[in-house]
């Protein structure tokens, strides 16, 4: 059992709730709220249900103390992080002309070019999120599987 691993186990009911709304509602930190409120609703659900499903095989995992193995918590990791920076750097879009910002545009001045790098980094960070999460999911579903040959019946 690695300390990170039983860590990320403990973490994961508060953190997986939390960046989720973060990555709903996040940028109205940054005072930026708009349409993506509307349209990213229903990705929020989406990943509330995915991270569930984690988070149950997670906690049913087989041994004592319960704790992920070094790989699933590094992937769950990766997953947070990669929630963390798209809630933080995805712009919003409203009805307004100066209602289309990000954090870097606000931090550093209102232009295309940062505009555009915020657009990439959110991106980026999705497509991170999604491929650590379905690393995830591998992983707990093939320690289960692993589990479940092992016991004879």
């Amino acid at each position: 059992m690695s300390s990170l691993g039983r860590k990320a186990l403990l973490l994961m009911i508060p953190l997986n709730l939390l960046l989720t709304v973060w990555v709903w509602i996040g940028r109205l930190v940054f005072g930026v709220f708009g349409w993506f409120g509307l349209v990213l609703a229903p990705v929020a659900l989406v990943l509330l249900i995915a991270l569930l499903v984690t988070t149950i095989l997670a906690f049913t995992q087989e041994g004592r103390p319960r704790a992920l193995t070094g790989f699933q918590a590094g992937a769950q990791v990766v997953t947070w992080l990669g929630m963390l920076v798209f809630g933080t750097f995805l712009p919003d879009f409203g009805d307004t002309e100066d209602s289309h910002i990000s954090l870097l545009t606000q931090a550093f001045g209102h232009d295309d070019a940062m505009l555009s790098l915020s657009y990439t980094i959110a991106l980026v960070a999705a497509l991170v999120t999604v491929v650590a999460y379905v690393v995830l999911l591998v992983s707990l579903t093939a320690a289960r599987r692993k589990a479940t040959a092992a016991v004879p019946a």
